[in-house]
Parts: C-alpha cells; structure tokens; sequence
C-alpha cells in the first residue's frame, strides 16, 4: 500500500519578496508562454497564484514547460481542470519545491520486519497445529522450536515475501519516476495472522497521473508474480479432501487448481502453511485492488478514469462491501474501516492532474479489472 506524506508541499517565503503585482506579471509572463489567461487569483496564505485560461499546446507539453520554466525562479506549477469548465484550466503556481526529502530509517523498517517475521511465524505455527487438529488446548501450549521451524517459518516467509515484493514494486516504480519514497515498514500484530501488512510512504506529488498510475500498479502486479508460484507449490504438496469444493475460491484460483490439481477442482484441499500464506498474499492483493482511497486501486482508478469518477466509485465500492458484510462475511466489516480511515475518497494527487492516460496505460487498467475479478471472493478469509 502507499501512503502519500501528509505535508509534501514545502512552502518558502523569500527574504526580499517583489511586490505582489510584480510577481504576478513575472509569474503571468511565463505562464502565457502555454496558456491564454484570462483571469489570475492570488491566494497570499500559501504564496499561491492560480492563472486560469486555456491551454495553447497540449497539457503534457505545458506542464512539463512551465515545471522548467518556473523551477528558475524558485517556483513550481500544479495544473488542474475546473470542474465546471472542461475548456478552462488552472495553473496554481506555487513558491517552493513539491518535493520533500527522505529519512530512510534502515533500522526502522529492519526491526519492524523482524518483529513481523517472529509475529507472522507464532500464527502460522498456531493455524498448522489447529489444521493438524491437535486440539485447541495444545495450540495454548509452549510451542517448540521444532515447530516453529517446520510450520511457522514457511507460512512467515512466503506471506512476508509476498508482501515484501509488493511493497518492492510500489518502491521501484517510485524510484523509476523520481519521486523519493522511504523503505517499506511492515506492521507487527500479536494476534490474526501476526501482521496488518506493509507501506511506503511518498515524500512528494507524482508528477503525472501516468506516475501515479504506475507506481499504484507496480505493487499488486509484483507481489502477483511470487504470490501466484508460491501458491502453485502449496497446491502441488497439499493433501486433497474427500469434501466437496468451497464456494469462496476465486476465479484464478479455480484455474491454477485445474491446471496444477485437476483431481481437487470439486473437493477440499487441505491448507499447508505455504499454500495458506499464497491464499492470503492472493485475497491480500484483491483488497488493495479495491478502488478506494489509498489503496492501490484506489491510486489507479483516480489515475484513470479523474477526481470525480474516482470519488463516485469508491463511495459505490464501500457500499458493496457494507453488503458484503451483512451477506457472506462480517471481515468485510474491518477492511471497510481499514479503507475509511485512509480516507475514501482522499488520493495523492498528481502535479498534472489534467493529462490523461495514454493508450497503453488503459489497456492495463482495462486488465487491472480483468485481474481485480479474477481474484475477488465474496468470503476473503
């Protein structure tokens, strides 16, 4: 999940400041370089000047001008459409840089993930001893070390590896933009599965939506890349139930089953510690494909479809999965909250906030979809 820095704007005032008409018409003289304006509102609290008009060339273009143009003299531009002019847009030139810098805090993240492999391995020994049926009475007891090397250590490292390549995604693509983000920090949790999962935070504003689009992408899509193998291998080791099939399994498990297990596509499968793991690391992925807020797929749908559709579908979404939880599973209940509380319709919006997409990027969004059915399941866990 990427969580966007709370203040990635740093605002400057300048020593010796020109007069506020002065820095208009600097400003205004660079701005109609790519921009008829015609009409400028100064917001003196936040050294802000909006110039609106109508673009000269073609958004990208203009952007990308004015980020050159405007970095000269200490300043930096967001470009925004208004909402009841498609014909009209907004330059709000701002003092300062969008950009913050980094504390990585390497020994942060490591002991965070240490306390998270420890967490994440007690549950996993726990779950294989209560699918082993030892008894409620004996998961109470001391656990050895023998059982935590053979149960927990498998069901610890696949989950983390899976979560830790999706968070890895998030950080490359980050990188690939030029937008400093920290290392990932996993969350340690005492009980559950021993953890709420992993971040990154960004320390500034994508430049693009294209940004945006990619670095909100590139975390599903990776933690997809070892969690679906991993998942395989659990599948080939585990032991078939005479039970008939779950109604929960999504599609794409369903289809690795039917390739891998032909002779468990109707009956039970008995969870191993690396198969469960996969199982969560895959339910894990379709929840941040959901598109609310700042999930991953809250980021994409934003990216790619703008403010206001991206508001309507994440509020629609939410409302699902308030049914969803009255109907098949009352989890759907805690994720809803996990997703209110990031905030459902807040996003991290990008400098260019008006350049679409390109062809290639809807394509993806159009099987970011695809993908986001294929793993959905009505009863995550």
């Amino acid at each position: 999940m990427i969580e966007p820095d709370p203040s990635p704007i740093q605002l400057q005032t300048p020593p010796d400041q020109p007069s506020s008409q002065e820095l208009t018409l600097t400003l205004r003289s660079r701005i109609t370089e790519v921009m008829a304006v015609d009409q400028v509102q100064a917001e003196p609290s936040s050294n802000a000047i909006m110039f609106l008009g109508k673009l000269r060339i073609k958004s990208d273009q203009a952007f990308e001008q004015m980020s050159t143009r405007l970095k000269e003299i200490g300043y930096f531009p967001l470009l925004r459409d208004l909402d009841n002019d498609a014909e009209r847009q907004v330059f709000v030139v701002i003092k300062g840089d969008a950009i913050a810098s980094v504390d990585q805090r390497p020994w942060m993240s490591l002991g965070l993930f240490v306390a998270t492999l420890i967490s994440t391995a007690f549950a996993g020994t726990l779950f294989s001893r209560a699918v082993a049926n030892v008894g409620s009475d004996a998961a109470l007891n001391a656990l050895s070390l023998l059982d935590v090397v053979t149960y927990g250590l498998p069901f610890a490292l696949t989950l983390l590896s899976i979560l830790g390549v999706h968070e890895l995604g998030h950080y490359v693509a980050a990188r690939w933009h030029k937008l400093p983000v920290t290392l990932p920090f996993f969350i340690p949790m005492p009980i559950g599965l021993g953890t709420l999962g992993a971040f990154i935070q960004m320390r500034g504003m994508p430049r693009s939506k294209r940004a945006l689009f990619d670095v909100g992408l590139a975390g599903p899509v990776a933690g997809l890349l070892i969690a679906i193998p991993l998942y395989v291998v659990g599948l080939l080791i585990a032991q078939v139930l005479p039970d008939s099939a779950p109604s929960n399994r999504a599609m794409l498990m369903d289809f690795l089953i039917a390739i891998f297990r032909p002779d468990a596509v109707n009956h039970g499968i008995l969870f191993n510690p690396v198969l469960y793991a996969a199982r969560i690391g895959l339910v894990i992925t379709m929840l941040n494909l959901l598109p609310v807020g700042q999930l991953d797929g809250g980021h994409i749908a934003y990216a790619a479809l703008g403010r206001h559709w991206a508001r309507w579908i994440a509020m629609a979404t939410m409302a699902i999965m308030a049914v969803l939880g009255f109907m098949y599973s009352p989890n759907w209940f805690i994720w809803l909250l996990f997703a209110g509380l990031g905030g459902a319709a807040r996003h991290a919006s990008p400098m260019d906030d008006v350049t679409p997409l390109d062809f290639m990027r809807l394509g993806l969004f159009l099987l970011t979809v695809i993908l986001f059915l294929a793993l959905f399941t009505s009863r995550p866990f």
